[in-house]
């Protein structure tokens, strides 16, 4: 999959190399079931139509933009994590686009014409509550008027669990709440996280990367993959750090600065006061 990053010095360039395609439209955090649905149907028409399926997102999200800096979103995942598995449901690019006040300012119709229409979109797929331009005045039922009549708009319909419909907004109060077993159905797999590993105070801590959510304090079942095996491990969210200790009270199998990922299983809350005294004890004793 071919990725590019799209800022106000290469977009003429990138313009210039552009081919006709089906275009997947939206921000994506986490990549959910929802999103996926979007992006199957995408894939599914561009297929129909022997058409290149590609991507577009953008980056920083706007209530950062919009706030000059003084609110920092939640992500869910880093763009790495979103380039992974747009590759893996089979795209063929993904545009990036640089979120500045100068894009936040287009009109719906500057929008479509200087980045979808110039980016060769011949149908572009959306969620059925996706909005475009300036102050989200655009959406998917205005689209043909707004690239006059050469952009097809195809709306994806709400994707719901158990009544609720499926959004990062959701998972994210449930990551922040520290519901991690209620996540899988609306995410469509555990939530993971990144970091480095760090040892301080004969504990191993996790120093997450950027753009991933912390979950709540609290004690964690989580599984990490080491040398192709899966481990399982109790993390312990606590002051903003997580630190590590095996569920066997062996030591770490990791290595200082190592980079692993975990997958967040459950919240381990009926016996939270008895780990956090264990562990406590246990980090007394080894200091």
């Amino acid at each position: 999959m071919e990725f590019i990053h799209v800022t106000s010095t290469n977009r003429q360039k990138t313009l210039l190399t552009a081919k006709p395609c089906v275009m997947a439209l939206g921000f994506f955090d986490g990549v959910h079931l929802g999103h996926q649905q979007v992006l199957k149907e995408a894939k599914r028409v561009a297929e129909e139509q022997e058409l290149p399926f590609v991507i577009m997102s953008f980056f920083p999200h706007p209530k950062e933009v919009l706030s000059n800096g003084k609110r920092i979103f939640p992500y869910l995942m880093p763009i790495n994590d979103k380039r992974r598995i747009f590759e893996d449901l089979g795209a063929d690019c993904f545009y990036l686009i640089q979120f500045d006040r100068e894009f936040a300012g287009l009109s719906p119709r500057e929008f479509v014409q200087t980045y979808l229409l110039h980016l060769g979109a011949k149908q572009v797929v959306a969620g059925f509550d996706f909005s475009y331009g300036y102050q989200g005045k655009g959406n998917l039922n205005t689209i043909k008027n707004d690239s006059d009549g050469k952009i097809e708009g195809i709306n994806v319909d709400k994707i719901e669990w158990e009544g609720e419909k499926i959004s990062s907004t959701t998972i994210r109060n449930m990551v922040l709440s520290g519901e991690m077993e209620k996540i899988p159905p609306y995410l469509g797999s555990d939530y993971q996280t990144e970091g480095r590993v760090m040892f301080r105070n004969n504990n191993t801590e996790i120093r997450l990367l950027r753009h991933y959510l912390l979950p709540a304090q609290g004690f964690y079942e989580v599984t990490l993959n080491h040398h192709q095996e899966l481990l399982t491990q109790i993390a312990s969210v606590y002051d903003g750090t997580i630190t590590l200790f095996s569920s066997q009270g062996q030591g770490s199998p990791l290595n200082e600065w190592q980079t692993i990922r975990l997958s967040w299983k459950k919240r381990l809350s009926q016996r939270c006061e008895e780990l956090r005294h264990v562990f406590l004890s246990s980090a007394l004793v080894k200091s």
